[in-house]
């Protein structure tokens, strides 16, 4: 009993305290008059000695993974203002299913230096031994996106739905005349969805919300005199549509990235590409926007009183949307040119890509044979089998055959990518490449151990981010005084609990 009251407490984040509440206790003897119930101090001296043992069944656990393992890293700062380093693994186990775990959360002292960062994360392999285990580090990004949000947040339309729809939330009468005028235009009943204007997905599905109710918050808004003023116009809602059509797609790309279940640093390439190319489609032909200014320019001299503001707030938001669009293709070349060889490699890995996809996308053969080269390059070194140099006495017939037989493996590394290039891509947006791998790894025995290493990289560090809301349910503005050291045991704990259970 008592080893299930300390699982309790850790997977459900309890304080250790709450085997102390009369009502627990009274819960506790209705099930067993005659139970002991321990104590807030016994329980964390358990937990604390259950650390010890299954820190060691978690570097066995690492330590027989059949190839390297990656990591996400990021740093967290807790309402006491204590900061701490993740460090979630990820690697391919045995049966090709990705695996991510946090296996450490790390008190940080002192500033967040790069040579802090890395001491602190070294620090956490070497307390698990897996330092010849690392293989890749994904990392998060400070730089922020805050000049495309501001473009976007410039917006009339979109302020003037902000407000709309926060007066609207604020009162219990109108939400229920929204949700009445829902109804009657058989429209789903859907809560208005309030954006956070500094995070532009926040403010995406906040449009495209308001977009599915609009019928209902055009009603709503109209039958109120306070909210009158607020009504926003078609011309304001088709301008709402461009700015969801522009962010849709990294919405989309950012869902697909931000996976921990599935492979991702295959898409990176084809992704970024795709959204190039989007951003690209947006800000077309230079040269309009001098036209534009142009145009501007002799209506200002007309002085018409007349204008057509709908066509000029169409102007106003088409020009905000390409300005955000501009700086988003700067950012993406940016990184893309920082991407490296394992981005490519993992490309060539996936079955649905291949070296095809290059080819496709008309790199270029220059490239392309850079690419390919660099590929061999690394496979042959790191995981092709080499021949073995026999220093023994025998006959020039034996050692012909000797030689022969090894000479044939060696080939069959060089066979076995070839064999693997020249073979069709597999079609299918919903193939998962790590059970394509999992067929098909006697036909690739070398090459499989190259992707087992590669596709278990993530494209980005949201795994590291997600656990941040584990610790926020941990380390609360009224329980906030852990120590360092309980905060690390308790993340563990929890986080290793699933794959401990499942091996």
């Amino acid at each position: 009993m008592r080893g299930k009251l300390v699982q309790w407490v850790i997977i459900n984040q309890q304080p250790f305290t709450v085997v102390e509440e009369p009502s627990f206790i009274e819960f506790v003897h209705s099930l067993h008059p005659g139970a002991l119930v321990p104590s807030a101090d016994t329980i964390k001296r358990n937990i604390y000695n259950l650390y010890e043992v299954n820190v060691k069944k978690i570097k066995d656990i690492l330590q027989m993974v059949l190839g390297k393992i990656s990591f996400t890293t990021d740093i967290w700062t807790s309402p006491s203002t204590k900061s701490f380093l993740s460090l979630t693994a990820h690697f391919i186990d045995k049966e090709w299913k990705l695996r991510s775990v946090i296996v450490d959360f790390i008190q940080m002292y002192g500033s967040h230096t790069g040579e802090n960062i890395k001491n602190t994360f070294i620090s956490g392999l070497e307390n698990l031994s897996i330092e010849d285990k690392l293989f890749g580090i994904t990392l998060d990004n400070a730089s922020n996106n805050q000049v495309f949000i501001n473009e976007l947040n410039q917006e009339l339309s979109l302020s003037q739905l902000r407000q709309l729809l926060n007066k609207i939330r604020a009162s219990t009468q109108r939400c229920e005349k929204l949700s009445l005028a829902c109804k009657n235009n058989n429209i789903d009943d859907l809560k208005p969805i309030i954006d956070v204007p500094t995070r532009w997905n926040s403010t995406c599905e906040m449009i495209s919300r308001a977009l599915l109710i609009k019928p209902a918050l055009d009603i709503t808004a109209i039958s109120d005199r306070d909210l009158k003023s607020y009504t926003l116009t078609e011309e304001q809602w088709n301008g709402l549509r461009k700015i969801v059509d522009f962010l849709e797609p990294f919405k989309e790309v950012t869902a697909v990235i931000s996976g921990s279940t599935y492979s991702t640093l295959s898409m990176m390439i084809p992704l970024f590409n795709f959204l190039i190319d989007h951003v690209e489609d947006i800000i077309g032909d230079e040269n309009e926007e001098v036209n534009e200014e142009n145009d501007d320019e002799n209506d200002d001299e007309d002085d018409d009183e007349n204008d057509d503001e709908n066509d000029n707030e169409n102007i106003r938001i088409e020009k905000s949307i390409k300005k955000a669009a501009k700086y988003c293709k700067d950012k993406l070349l940016k990184y893309y040119v920082k991407t490296n060889n394992a981005y490519s490699i993992a490309v060539i890995l996936d079955p649905r890509l291949k070296i095809q996809y290059f080819k496709d996308e008309e790199w270029g053969d220059d490239l392309i044979n850079e690419i390919n080269q660099n590929f061999v390059n690394i496979f042959n070194s790191n995981y092709a089998t080499t021949s073995l140099n026999f220093n023994i006495s025998s006959t020039s017939k034996e050692k012909s055959v000797m030689s022969r037989v090894f000479k044939r493996r060696y080939v069959g590394n060089v066979d076995e990518f070839k064999t693997y290039i020249a073979s069709p891509t597999v079609s299918g947006e919903t193939l998962d490449p790590l059970e394509w791998w999992r067929i098909n790894e006697t036909q690739y025995p070398q090459l499989s151990k190259m992707a087992r290493d590669y596709l278990a990289i993530p494209a980005t560090s949201v795994p590291s981010e997600q656990c941040f809301s584990i610790s926020k349910n941990l380390i609360t503005n009224n329980r906030n005084r852990l120590i360092g050291k309980t905060v690390r045991i308790s993340m563990c704990l929890k986080s290793w609990n699933y794959l401990l259970n499942n091996e």
